[in-house]
């Protein structure tokens, strides 16, 4: 692709940014409290809440990143994308309605409804963290590679605009604004891709058997696109699996998709909002997996240069062929189109993430640091809301600072896919071991929660750091499973076990089965749950 200017994408991806910009704005006014801050004054609706939700999925990570790992390597990334959407099962049956009635804005909330203790709040902390900072690398490097190769602005340039937004939308409107964004969003990427989607099709009459045909003579694996375990080398099935298993069990515990059920007015919403998240993610993996497989066929391996190392700009250089080819209006019009949308959603999905470490960040560890302070005709916890608000707009601006920092210093050689699955294996180690335990087991304690994250997350990033992608040591790396998460998942279990055995006391018994009995009415009843915002 040319690095030259391209006016025409820059064009509309100013006025689709100035679209989300205007709605930022004008909803500010509802985020000023601390309930419409950090929920949206529990008044997003089930099909809001499942666009938004959608949003987070249907992102850079699946329409640049999984496109290209289709192109390059087939089934695998096929197998990625369905994995993620039975990923809300366990959501539904686990944790949706019950964390929407007991919480109150982040994870920490659900886990300390128990235990009450901090400690446990600051190990969530550093959990979240790290979860969005790989999404982040994901989506921001994602959103360099973007501009830089399609409008030709520079990638670090690329991905200062797009950290400076994320930190807006977020300072000025909060999770009413993140959540619009994403709905508006979801909606034109979606419609945009099921017309991408028979452009596709329509190259091959509308036959797919003569798609996948083609893209087996023409892809760069050749026949190996059809074969599991190609994208993992010598790691065969093992690697396959693992990889699955971590997009499959990350989702329940990836913070930024779990306080969006703190954003319904009551647990059945939220159970609703769900049903519309399968159906339109289900939909949009189809389409990206056609995508994929095009790509193949239409471009071929001579299409390698062009879509990069990483395979990003697969989808790019896909629509560009089915408009007429580069340099053709019709070309240009749908590369630009395309770029404008998917620039878009890379900012849409990083102003989630970061609302969900900000706030992290004012309430689970900002309280710990200061003492509340009272006014008078207010209340303490009035008052340390509506001032983890305020810390958490400025935190949002700090974190995305840090994060377009790390972005810059990685580069934009790595398929943004591993990123994401990074992040989910983080998320599914640190958190939902925890999560469950703390929702269904008597003998769970605060030290148990305490091993169990930080034993997941610790655990995750040694490693990784003994994987291909993050080796430093001379030779092969020591794992060759790339997302070990089937080691890191059951060894933060086994410490969360462990830890609540070796802290129960006798003595705090009775407390601990009355908090657990009052959370299990609470969670299957709703009684006693944060009710929906009325002013």
């Amino acid at each position: 692709m040319s690095g030259d200017t391209d006016v025409l994408a820059i064009a509309i991806c100013a006025a689709v940014i100035s679209l989300t910009l205007w709605i930022t704005f004008a909803v500010a006014r509802r985020s000023r409290s601390a309930d419409g801050f950090f929920a949206a004054g529990r008044s997003i609706s089930s099909w809001q809440n499942g666009f938004a939700i959608s949003g987070e999925f249907i992102s850079a990570g699946s329409f640049l990143g999984t496109t290209g790992l289709i192109f390059y390597k087939g089934v695998d990334g096929t197998v990625i994308l369905f994995t993620s959407v039975i990923s809300f099962i366990p959501v539904l049956l686990l944790l949706a309605e019950k964390m929407r009635n007991i919480g109150k804005y982040t994870i920490g909330d659900v886990l300390v409804f128990r235990t009450e203790a901090r400690r446990v709040r600051v190990a969530v902390a550093l959990s979240t963290v790290a979860t969005g900072t790989f999404v982040l690398l994901a989506q921001l490097v994602a959103a360099g590679t973007l501009l830089e190769s399609i409008a030709g602005i520079p990638f670090w340039m690329s991905v200062l605009v797009a950290g400076t937004l994320m930190a807006v939308y977020v300072f000025v409107g909060g999770m009413v604004a993140t959540t619009w964004v994403q709905v508006i969003k979801s909606s034109i990427l979606a419609i945009l891709a099921a017309v991408i989607a028979l452009g596709v099709l329509a190259k091959f009459g509308f036959s797919l058997p003569l798609l996948f045909s083609s893209a087996t003579d023409h892809a760069v694996e050749g026949d190996a696109i059809f074969t599991p375990g190609v994208i993992f080398g010598d790691g065969g099935t093992l690697n396959l699996l693992s990889y699955a298993l971590t997009f499959a069990l990350g989702t329940a515990g990836m913070a930024h998709i779990l306080i969006r059920f703190f954003t319904v007015p009551e647990a059945g919403t939220a159970r609703r909002s769900l049903g519309w998240t399968v159906a339109l993610c289900s939909m949009f993996y189809l389409i990206v997996v056609l995508m994929g497989y095009g790509a193949a066929a239409l471009l071929g391996a001579n299409g390698a240069e062009k879509v990069g190392p990483g395979g990003n700009l697969a989808a790019p250089v896909l629509v560009t062929e089915l408009g007429g080819g580069a340099g053709t209006v019709g070309g240009s019009l749908a590369l630009a189109l395309v770029s404008a949308v998917a620039f878009a959603s890379i900012v849409a999905v990083v102003a989630g993430v970061v609302i969900s470490a900000a706030g992290t960040f004012a309430r689970d560890v900002w309280p710990s640091l200061v003492r509340p302070r009272t006014t008078s005709g207010s209340t303490a916890t009035e008052v340390d809301e509506d001032r983890q608000a305020r810390v958490a707009r400025y935190g949002a601006v700090v974190f995305s600072i840090f994060a377009i920092g790390i972005t810059l210093l990685i580069g934009d050689d790595t398929n943004i896919t591993y990123f994401m699955g990074m992040a989910f294996m983080v998320a599914g180690s640190a958190h939902l071991p925890a999560l469950v335990l703390s929702l269904s087991w008597r003998r769970f304690t605060a030290v148990g929660a305490v091993w169990g994250i930080l034993t997941g997350l610790v655990s995750t990033i040694v490693t990784l750091m003994l994987t291909d992608a993050l080796w430093m040591g001379s030779g092969p790396a020591p794992l060759g499973i790339q997302l070990p998460v089937i080691i890191t998942l059951p060894l933060s279990l086994f410490a969360c076990v462990v830890g609540s055995l070796l802290s129960e006391r006798a003595a705090d018994r009775d407390h601990d089965d009355e908090k657990f009995a009052e959370m299990i009415v609470r969670a299957e009843t709703g009684i006693g749950a944060e009710s929906a915002s009325t002013h």
